[in-house]
């Protein structure tokens, strides 16, 4: 008996051992199967419209911080390319990955994420009385299985355009300073290529040449974009010490990966500038005519007057310029109607449905509402991006663009009611009735004054 309770025991505590040997092992082989057996290769190229390989004007910004973040969307791994003689060879389990990077980035000049903080929306804030670098971004998704070596090229996208030459010709002998500002610009930028903050400025001082009369800066300047239109001022600072000040909403946007110079000519305390937007190689040219048109002492824009991109009076303000004491603002109605009912090809029975709609849409406090030109809504299509970006903020109903299906009532050059559909660029003098897609929205013009 006694033998065989020492039998029993024995064979217990055999159990026992082999039980918790079991457990060890399966812990061990889900350890294993997260081992770091495969490669990532990280290498950088940036990007050119075309697609081709030309690299005149195509360079890479160094040093390109690389952040790793595993499906859980923590920070796993940051590593620094240095020089384009490097790649970064890392070892991770298998998974899926994203891939961020910003080149052109050093940590003297900018607040860097950590490993420990990055997230995908971090921050990188320039640091106060630094200039920015020619920054790049890139994101990659990337799945590795395992023990296998993937070589990933990122390719960086340009985030700053450059502000090259600003020239003021005819300038007065008891001028003493000439600036030049422009704003609003993005303050800061996101690891994952958005923007943040709205509301910076960029000021350039220009330096009297030798024949007296003509004014440059001194040093090209990164910038990162404009928020929707631009305003340059030119302010003049005579011996007195009193500023002049000449203001001018841009028609067109400062976007990243352009070249910017400026020319202006003073006329009589009136500036004519013509302004030159340069593409790199892989972004195209834009050129940009403007004039500052009766200028007065301090900024000729009124406070009052809202920004492109804010609500007024509960509408979307899509246009802001600027002439002397006055700023004409183009107002959009926040909301849309559809499915209007009327007899198709019938210029007068479409004009009443859509006097009706405007009536429902029109905001009481603002007068002249009616249907946009054909010009306006090109404009809405060529800026739909930020436009729609804003009306997100502000919870309101965005422009359906992309899609190819919705269309927009518009007053042509006659008089006459068309509709325009943005994704195909082209348009239709009878559109049916009843559609869902076929939308109206109004417009209004308010006027400013000074």
């Amino acid at each position: 008996m006694k033998n065989q309770q020492i039998l029993k025991l024995v064979f217990l505590l055999t159990a026992v051992v082999t039980f918790f040997s079991c457990e060890k092992y399966n812990a061990d082989e889900g350890i294993e199967a997260k081992e770091a057996n495969s490669t990532l290769i990280v290498r950088t190229r940036a990007a050119t419209a075309d697609g081709t390989d030309s690299q005149d004007e195509a360079k890479v910004s160094y040093p390109v911080n690389v952040y790793i973040f595993d499906a859980e969307s923590k920070c796993i791994m940051l590593d620094v390319i240095a020089s384009e003689d490097e790649e970064l060879s890392l070892k991770l389990p298998e998974g899926n990955y994203d891939v961020y990077a910003i080149a052109g980035a050093n940590e003297e000049d900018y607040d860097m994420p950590t490993k420990e903080n990055a997230t995908k929306d971090a921050v990188v804030t320039l640091r106060d009385s630094h200039k920015h670098g020619d920054l790049m971004t890139a994101n990659s998704i990337v799945t590795l299985g395992s023990e296998e070596s993937n070589t990933l090229t990122l390719s960086l996208e340009r985030k700053v355009m450059m502000l090259e030459t600003v020239t003021m010709s005819n300038i007065p002998d008891d001028v003493t300073g000439v600036s030049l500002t422009i704003s609003p610009l993005h303050e800061s930028l996101l690891l994952n290529g958005n923007y943040s903050s709205e509301t910076g400025s960029y000021t350039v001082n220009l330096t009297k040449g030798s024949d007296g009369s003509t004014w440059k800066n001194t040093e090209s300047a990164y910038l990162l974009e404009a928020v929707g239109m631009a305003t340059f001022k030119v302010t003049l600072t005579r011996a007195d010490g009193l500023n002049h000040s000449y203001s001018y909403s841009c028609k067109d946007e400062l976007k990243a990966n352009y070249k910017i110079n400026i020319s202006g000519t003073y006329k009589e305390d009136d500036i004519a500038i013509k302004g030159t937007i340069t593409g790199a190689t892989w972004a195209g040219t834009i050129d940009v005519d403007f004039t500052f048109n009766n200028g007065v002492i301090d900024d000729n824009i009124p406070d009052y007057a809202p920004t492109v991109g804010t609500l007024y009076k509960d509408c979307y303000v899509l246009k802001s310029e600027t002439a002397g004491n006055k700023t004409t603002v183009t107002l959009v109605t926040t909301d849309y109607k559809n499915k209007l009912v009327f007899e198709k090809g019938n210029q007068e029975s479409m004009k009443t449905a859509v006097n009706a709609g405007i009536a429902e849409l029109a905001v009481d406090e603002i007068e002249g509402w009616r249907l946009p030109t054909l010009e306006e809504l090109k404009y809405v299509k060529d800026n739909k991006d930020y436009i729609n970006e804003k009306l997100r903020q502000h919870n309101k109903q965005i422009f359906d663009i992309d899609d190819g299906v919705h269309s927009y009532f518009y007053l042509d050059e006659n008089n006459l009611i068309n509709v325009y559909c943005p994704f195909r660029d082209d348009t239709n003098n009878s559109p049916g009735s009843g559609l869902a897609s076929v939308i109206l929205r109004a417009f209004a013009t308010v006027v400013f004054t000074k």
